[in-house]
């Protein structure tokens, strides 16, 4: 009976946080205010992978290319 009341609350936790989730990746991934630009998240992402190749001396852009497609 203790597991049925606990996992009540866990739905109903569940259901009333959803929706801030929700929009929180929403607002992180989406580039409905921003027109045809990468949401900031991904563009940081980019930018720190290009600065990543620079310090570790790799010119190739294949590589830098393929890190970016895998993430």
């Amino acid at each position: 009976m203790v597991s049925e009341i606990y996992l009540t609350r866990l739905l109903a936790t569940k259901g009333t946080l959803q929706k801030f989730v929700d929009d929180l990746f929403e607002t992180i991934f989406s580039t409905a205010h921003r027109g045809s630009a990468l949401p900031l998240a991904i563009k940081y992402m980019f930018d720190f992978l290009d600065d990543q190749a620079l310090q570790h001396g790799i010119s190739d852009p294949d590589v830098v290319h393929t890190w970016k497609s895998n993430r």
